[in-house]
């Protein structure tokens, strides 16, 4: 199993738990760190992942200015979940044409445990063709954020902690919370179990509480039914709040 582990479980997923670890043990929950930790969140998961890395670059399904871009994408990296075209690479190119089949790189079919966390600590990079992102190839700062992507993670730590301990502690339980609320989605989203608005050939499901909790993407068979619409909510009771933080950025039409 050690032999199968790549670079990203030792220079990221290995570390950030143990600074979870030194983390919960050394902050204190005051009003203000729990301001810092929410804040954060917004930041890795909302901008990052549910505004940056999905919505605008996996699906194109808003313009923004290049400079925003490029600081949500950042602010992507700091979810710890790989580069921005790593992620997108993943997201369009194996996930939604092979969804829950072979090539579906993180679908429960292949066991639940898998799905949730172990193809991303034993993914061979090697095997990942990178056909599917030449448009953010083009882009010098999507590559330097994909080349320098460990160091880029690691600097903000190191940064973070020289700024204070406490944003360390704060920044690292959020992108915490952001990873594992990813790993909740591959899984549960994809399980057959909520309830569907569209009826796909793939397993995706809704499930309303992760929709309001996780920026949205609970709605995860709406999502694959539209992938190209920035608002994942369809029905009348349910709320994408993504769509606040992408009308925040985005070009006016």
């Amino acid at each position: 199993m050690l032999r199968k582990l790549n670079s990203y479980f030792w220079l990221i997923f290995l570390p950030a738990h143990l600074l979870l670890l030194w983390s919960l043990y050394k902050i204190e929950f005051t009003v203000l760190n729990i301001f810092l930790i929410l804040f954060f969140w917004t930041l890795t998961s909302g901008y990052g992942i549910g505004v940056a890395f999905h919505r605008l670059l996996s699906h194109k399904s808003f313009k923004t200015w290049y400079p925003i871009e490029v600081f949500i994408s950042y602010l992507g990296c700091l979810a710890i979940q790989g580069s921005p075209i790593f992620w997108v690479n993943i997201h369009r190119g194996y996930h939604h044409p092979h969804s829950d089949g072979e090539k579906d790189l993180h679908s429960p079919v292949k066991g639940k445990w898998w799905a949730y966390f172990i193809w991303s600590i034993t993914i061979d990079y090697r095997s990942i063709k990178f056909d599917f992102v030449n448009d953010l190839l083009r882009k010098k700062a999507q590559r330097v954020l994909h080349y320098m992507y460990f160091f880029v993670v690691w600097l903000t730590w190191i940064a973070a902690y020289f700024i204070s301990p406490a944003i360390l502690f704060a920044l690292v339980i959020a992108q915490i919370i952001t990873l594992h609320q990813e790993f909740c989605v591959n899984l549960f989203c994809h399980s057959g179990k909520g309830y569907r608005n569209f009826d796909l050939p793939d397993r995706s499901v809704n499930r309303y509480f992760f929709g309001l909790l996780f920026w949205g993407v609970g709605y995860h068979n709406n999502h694959h039914a539209r992938p190209n619409s920035y608002s994942f909510a369809y029905a009348e009771n349910e709320f994408d709040p993504t769509v606040l933080l992408v009308k925040s950025v985005k070009k006016p039409s």
